[in-house]
């Protein structure tokens, strides 16, 4: 069959539609001038379509650099195993040049990049035949363009050419029969009622956090009634609530004190993310966090808990009252890129709000400690603090987990626990 120039060029400028935060359209990689490589830091998995073209490689420095970094990890428990480059001893990609630059891109040209690295720090998802596409904010130029967006973050359909590579983490059909006695099957709704709460500004985004505990441990209950057809009716009724302002008042009436949140929730969260600390661009920023605070072995809960207030109430709130946007875009890209409340592991649309809450009070904390510390905050700290905490805790997920378990273990998930880590 002859195909001719015109078709030829009509295939290859063939586009596909794509719904992206905004923000990603103008976004672009800085390359060496990024003061965080996505080149260190991270076990950077080959995709198996990779790999193959990496085993016929001729080219005898690159084929050494194979055979001596890059190895088949085989594990009686994934469901099949998987190709990774081993990082150096300071967690850096052997490929990566002196210039912080990509060695295999720089001899054979961009095509030549494994697929997430082709990708990062997009990441893709498939949901309902829809790709969806955002970027993880461990990238410090994705971080400034996604969380310095003054007004509420919004997403848009744009067009791509059919031939771009994207990593994409999870494909994800609500209508497949295994969801249908499980709140994925009206993940539509979910997403849409999570996206409108967390941009809603009438309300501090503390409260819009809980309140959105509240309704994932409703949905929670229907799904362990075998009521999940009910979920839509109860996004009414959450609705419904979250306009009334004397309804709301439960919530935005909560007592805070820094104290309970010292003492209960800091010591298990150091317990479990120190130990797992492997950049020391995030170790600088959490040994400010507790230096600010003044978290010392002599030092009681109590005084922790004043230096944490003062600090909150002379650097924090000055400036969230100013840039409050901040935290709101961390959130909104959170749940849109995680598919939330969608838990790829099968856990329980409360267990991923737990992850999210979580997330939160940490970053809050650690922006209140490190105030302290500056004796100020500014915004390139606030990215800083967010951009490696995200590439440091929040992308290990295992880290997350083993904290909620120990939360768990101590009675410490229940909303009302999470209200008082989370509420200033």
């Amino acid at each position: 069959m002859n195909i001719s120039r015109d078709e030829v060029r009509s295939m290859t400028e063939a586009k596909r539609k794509v719904l992206s935060p905004s923000y990603l359209k103008i976004f672009s990689c800085i390359a060496s001038a990024c003061e965080s490589s996505c080149c260190i830091g991270f076990n950077i998995r080959i995709d198996p379509e990779t790999f193959s073209k990496y085993k016929i490689e001729d080219d005898p420095v690159i084929r050494k650099l194979f055979e001596e970094n890059i190895y088949i990890i085989r594990s009686s428990t994934a469901k099949q195993d998987y190709i990774t480059i081993n990082p150096t001893k300071d967690y850096r990609c052997p490929f990566l040049t002196e210039e912080k630059l990509c060695f295999l891109q720089c001899r054979k040209g961009e095509q030549y990049l494994s697929e997430i690295c082709a990708s990062f720090p997009c990441i893709g998802n498939i949901f309902n035949g829809v790709l969806e596409k955002s970027a993880t904010l461990a990238c410090p130029e994705a971080a400034r363009l996604a969380l310095l967006q003054t007004e509420a973050m919004d997403l848009i359909e744009v067009e791509e050419p059919n031939d771009t590579r994207n990593f994409v983490y999870n494909l994800l059909n609500t209508e497949d029969k295994m969801f249908q006695n499980k709140p994925v099957k009206h993940l539509p709704e979910l997403r849409e009622f999570t996206w409108s709460i967390l941009k809603d500004r009438k309300y501090h985004l503390d409260d819009r956090v809980v309140f959105l505990g509240a309704f994932m441990e409703e949905v929670d209950r229907l799904e362990k009634a075998s009521a999940v057809d009910r979920i839509p009716d109860l996004i009414l009724s959450y609705t419904a609530l979250f306009t009334d302002a004397s309804a709301m008042q439960d919530i935005t009436a909560i007592p805070v004190s820094p104290v309970p949140r010292i003492s209960l929730f800091l010591p298990p969260a150091i317990r479990v993310i120190l130990p797992s600390i492997e950049s020391d661009r995030y170790l600088r920023c959490f040994s400010k966090f507790l230096e600010g605070i003044r978290f010392y072995a002599s030092t009681s809960y109590t005084e922790v808990g004043k230096c944490y207030e003062e600090a909150y109430q002379r650097y924090y709130s000055p400036f969230m009252r100013e840039h409050d946007y901040i935290l709101e875009n961390y959130l909104l890209n959170y749940v849109f890129m995680k598919l939330f409340p969608y838990d790829l592991n099968g856990n329980s649309v409360y267990y991923s709000y737990l992850l999210l809450a979580v997330n939160y009070a940490l970053l809050k904390m650690q922006l209140v400690g490190i105030s302290a510390y500056q004796q100020e905050l500014t915004v390139d700290t606030a990215i800083m603090v967010i951009q490696s905490y995200t590439k440091a805790v929040e992308h290990k997920y295992p880290i997350l987990h083993n904290l909620i378990q120990a939360l768990k273990q101590n009675h410490l998930d229940s909303l009302a626990h999470i209200a008082v880590f989370i509420k200033d």
